[in-house]
């Protein structure tokens, strides 16, 4: 019978015959009731390479069994988002991460209320969901400031606004990547900056959503229907 198996991420591992096996992977195994069977923990570097490796009760180190390259061949999934406040940003983070979102910019808006957070916590919070969901590739998280992020990106953005008349239809997002502005509106800068640059604009159907509600619903959108598209 095929031993269980559970699976973590360490970004840019390299792989070697006989690795420590490490802490959190302890109380992984404790959680799942593991830690005194003999199993299997399959590591992905985050970057489309897996390593399984055996694990033997009462041993520190865990021992290599064999190592794959994974399916990467799909489109990578960007989006721009400012920073979502307290507790949101982990939220929408654990969703985005679930939905297979690949790179996500945290823009720095004048209307930003949140401009900072810490990138080690958002990373160990992106490599747990991205463990619980089985995704290939781990996803990069930058923190911009808008206003020159987006002039260097203007062709390849566009730009999630309550106001706008044309309504998203799938496939809308296929050529751009989709930026999502801080709860208290675009400045008004940097609303004419849109306009004179024609930034492609779309509004979601609904109501006027919260931040990190429209962060969500628009990854929901690129890993379903632009991935299908």
């Amino acid at each position: 019978m095929k031993p269980e198996s559970f699976l973590v991420f360490r970004e840019g591992f390299v792989p070697v015959e006989k690795t420590l096996i490490l802490p959190e992977e302890i109380a992984h195994l404790r959680s799942l009731r593991l830690d005194k069977t003999f199993c299997e923990i399959e590591i992905r570097d985050g970057f489309g390479k897996s390593y399984l490796y055996s694990y033997e009760p009462g041993n520190k180190y865990i021992s290599l069994v064999s190592e794959k390259i994974l399916n990467t061949n799909l489109r990578t999934l960007s989006l721009a988002i400012a920073l979502p406040k307290g507790n949101r940003l982990d939220f929408f983070l654990q969703k985005a991460t679930e939905l297979g979102i690949q790179k996500i910019y945290f823009c720095i808006f004048r209307h930003s209320i949140r401009k900072e957070f810490n990138l080690d916590r958002a990373k160990k919070i992106a490599r747990e969901a991205a463990s619980q969901s089985k995704q290939v590739i781990l996803p990069v998280l930058e923190i911009v400031e808008s206003k020159t992020w987006m002039e260097e990106n203007k062709k390849k953005i566009c730009i999630l606004h309550p106001r706008a008349e044309r309504i998203y239809q799938p496939g809308d997002f296929s050529e751009w990547i989709p930026v999502i502005g801080p709860e208290g509106g675009f400045h008004t800068e940097e609303e004419e900056w849109m306009l004179s640059e024609k930034i492609p604009r779309f509004c979601l159907p609904g109501g006027i959503l919260r931040m990190e509600t429209a962060g969500i619903a628009t990854a929901s959108l690129l890993a379903f229907a632009e991935r299908k598209a």
